[in-house]
């Protein structure tokens, strides 16, 4: 990931395959790269044709409050938002609001959460 001016850029890759479509992001999800993203995504969704839209947020650094909504519109609209654990995430999660109970299962290879279990948002 590059930084300009102390900002860590957003990169953003797309898997597309028979049965899925996938999101992979890394760095920070705020201004240009959510709407970068954002773009991306109805673009996405015009040509999809029924395939299962995955988001992995396992590399976001950081989101702004427009970042998490557009996760949350994403997750609204059928979208499964996923990530791996990763070391040294409880800081970045608790920045975000979010409760960290139990350290990741060990073994695990990645979890499917939801936009409300992710960043703690009410049901």
């Amino acid at each position: 990931m590059t930084t300009k001016n102390g900002v860590t850029r957003m990169e953003m890759y797309l898997n597309d395959s028979v049965k899925t479509f996938e999101f992979v992001l890394r760095g920070e999800l705020k201004g240009d790269a959510m709407r970068s993203l954002e773009y991306a995504w109805i673009t996405a969704t015009s040509i999809l044709d029924g395939k299962e839209v995955l988001v992995d947020v396992t590399g976001l650094t950081a989101a702004d409050a427009t970042g998490i909504e557009l996760l949350h519109r994403m997750r609204g609209s059928g979208a499964c938002l996923r990530a791996a654990p990763r070391p040294n995430s409880e800081g970045f999660l608790r920045s975000l609001g979010v409760v960290v109970a139990a350290p990741p299962r060990e073994g695990s290879r990645s979890w499917r959460l939801s936009l409300r279990q992710l960043f703690g948002l009410a049901a």
